[in-house]
């Protein structure tokens, strides 16, 4: 990037620098696989915390390395998700996501609040309710640094290990087969637990 661009965004007035946070919040907020991983508390109890955390984080970055390209951001938006949440994205949303905060970041430096006030007056409307989940597809890690589908539906069996009902979850895509079960010398099947955090 250019210094008299550089020079530009260091310069954002606080209101500005209110509007930019807000937009990249908003775009995490309508962002659906991270919308699935806070409602199902992948980052644990703080989930939402942990959302608000990479809206302030991508905000700080961008302030200290304005030239930060879409491509940076989505690495931060994947790693991220790998690192709190426990889950590996595969459906490609991140690039949309990183492509609207640097298009937010663009428009405010210009002075111009369109998009940021349009994706306000759209969580207006919802009443602060979550976004449409969809078709997200993530794996969630494992303890033993394995990655596993989650299955979208949950039965009794699953419900009496402790497994927590999560209603309509997104279909997931497995990033490897399941090992087959064992199967001990009295003909009885090994369970092994999964271990969230």
């Amino acid at each position: 990037m250019s210094a008299p661009s550089q020079a530009a965004s260091a310069q954002l007035s606080d209101a500005a620098q209110a509007k930019f946070d807000l937009g990249i919040w908003h775009s995490l907020f309508n962002w659906q696989a991270l919308t699935v991983a806070v409602q199902g508390q992948w980052g644990g109890s703080n989930s939402s915390d942990k959302r608000d955390g990479l809206a302030g984080a991508i905000s700080e970055i961008l302030a200290a390395a304005p030239d930060t390209d879409h491509e940076d951001i989505e690495v931060i938006l994947l790693q991220y998700l790998e690192d709190e949440f426990d889950c590996r994205l595969e459906d490609g949303t991140e690039v949309a996501v990183a492509k609207q905060i640097l298009e937010i970041k663009q428009e405010v430096e210009r002075g111009e609040y369109g998009t940021v006030e349009r994706l306000q007056e759209r969580w207006e409307q919802r009443e602060g309710r979550p976004v449409d989940v969809g078709n997200v597809q993530v794996t969630e890690h494992n303890v033993e640094g394995e990655w596993d589908s989650v299955d979208e539906e949950t039965d009794e069996d699953e419900d009496q290990d402790g497994d927590v009902e999560m209603g309509d979850a997104p279909q997931l895509v497995s990033a490897k087969p399941k090992p087959e079960p064992e199967v001990d010398a009295d003909g009885f099947e090994k369970v092994v637990r999964k271990k969230r955090k």
